[in-house]
């Protein structure tokens, strides 16, 4: 359903320009759509709650970038030995 901004209750305006973040002239239309959430599989969610346990979840992005290249490291360091 399209609602015209001119027709709002003064109350309805402001939630939806609260919402927006900005004001709302009176020639817009909204329009309003729901959905429900689609929820991760569960195990995504299992590894989620594993990384908080384990405390994964406070890592800085820096350090995550860390951790990726000290396994890619690790990797090669293992390819180039078997080649060997």
């Amino acid at each position: 359903m399209i609602h015209k901004a001119k027709d709002l209750s003064p109350d309805q305006k402001m939630a939806i320009e609260s919402l927006l973040g900005r004001s709302v002239a009176e020639d817009e239309a909204i329009s309003i759509r729901t959905m429900a959430s689609a929820s991760a599989p569960e195990w995504l969610q299992q590894s989620w709650e594993s990384a908080r346990r384990l405390g994964l979840d406070r890592l800085s992005t820096e350090e995550i970038d860390a951790e990726i290249a000290a396994a890619r490291k690790a990797r090669r360091n293992r390819q180039q030995s078997v080649e060997q």
